[in-house]
């Protein structure tokens, strides 16, 4: 939703989800492109070029795309900085691709688990400014559990392998589902957002509430403009209704706070009692009341014992999104414990 706000502004241009800090980055990291095999080297050109014309995750070819190696890997061995020659430099090339398509000056992306990589983005890109989105985690995980696709993708329309694509998608979602997992997950990002705000100042880190944004569209997006050096006007917030786990496509919906409260009457009480459990304190610094419920010990015991099917489920599930099971697990535990 704030990527779509954003890119209403003729000034900024960010692309959709990369995942590279937290998966093409580590594969490669401190390499230079001239010293990786013509393999190498096409590996990291394919994986921009597969999502410049689907997301990231959903399978395709990248012999489709608009963009040739050559697009990214020449200009990314002239990129001035530190950078330059480097693979960051490929991500960069690609991302400053999408603002050229747009015509703006500003280039970035839009990554929710990037949130645990906010040290090394700062480390690459020092000037860069961070926006991090928390929800309230009981629609999060109501969100997660209900999800399917709606619409939005004008490609995936008539397209059969590309529905086909989002089905599985669809699949690895369902089978990575577990209450107590997505819950956690959000109080390890949440954790992390606020944890990064404090450490690197509102200069370069901040926090936004989805419920602020749709509750108040103009005064919370409004600052958040003129932080990133943007043009406000309310013609940003014309923007369609896309991602909903519920409701279909809506080309000019604009932001909606009708799925603020949705997860009262498609959550349960012991559902809601395990996720606010789960997400402990982070819930309450984040700024969300507490509902009056309590989950019983079987409710608990429960949850708690289907655990660690799931968690290898999962695990299998996303085997292709991380590029060290330990280190992704890791990440969000020390974050989630912290």
């Amino acid at each position: 939703m704030l990527r779509s706000i954003l890119n209403r502004a003729p000034e900024i241009q960010l692309a959709g989800e990369t995942h590279y800090f937290d998966d093409l980055r580590p594969r490669f990291d401190g390499r230079a492109l001239s010293g990786m095999s013509a393999e190498e080297q096409a590996v990291c050109a394919d994986y921009f070029r597969s999502q410049s014309i689907r997301p990231y995750g959903v399978r395709a070819n990248p012999e489709e795309s608009p963009l040739s190696r050559d697009d990214l890997l020449g200009p990314a061995a002239a990129v001035d900085g530190p950078t330059r020659d480097s693979v960051d430099a490929v991500f960069e090339t690609y991302c400053r691709w999408h603002m050229s398509q747009a015509g703006a000056r500003i280039w970035g992306e839009k990554t929710p688990r990037h949130i645990f990589r906010i040290d090394d983005i700062l480390a690459a890109y020092p000037e860069a400014r961070i926006l991090c989105t928390v929800r309230d985690p009981r629609a999060v995980v109501a969100s997660y559990r209900d999800w399917e696709y709606q619409g939005g993708l004008r490609k995936a329309e008539g397209n059969a392998d590309y529905q086909a694509a989002i089905a599985e998608d669809q699949k690895r979602k369902e089978t990575s589902y577990h209450i107590v997992i997505a819950s956690m997950m959000w109080r390890a990002a949440a954790r992390a957002a606020f944890a990064a705000q404090a450490k690197h100042s509102t200069d370069r880190v901040r926090v936004v509430r989805y419920e602020d944004v749709v509750g108040a569209p103009a005064d919370t997006v409004r600052p958040i403009a003129e932080w990133l050096g943007v043009g406000y006007d309310d013609s940003l917030l014309e923007i369609p209704l896309h991602n909903s786990s519920t409701t279909r496509f809506d080309e000019k919906a604009g932001p909606s706070a009708a799925p603020n409260r949705r997860w009262h009457k498609v959550l349960s009480p012991q559902e809601i009692a395990i996720i606010q459990r789960v997400a402990g304190k982070a819930l309450d610094d984040a700024g969300y009341a507490r509902e009056p419920v309590k989950a019983g010990p079987l409710d608990l015991l429960a949850a708690y014992a289907s655990l660690p099917g799931v968690v290898v489920r999962a695990a299998r599930a996303n085997r292709s999104r991380y590029t060290s099971l330990p280190a992704y697990v890791m990440r969000r535990l020390k974050a989630a414990l912290g």
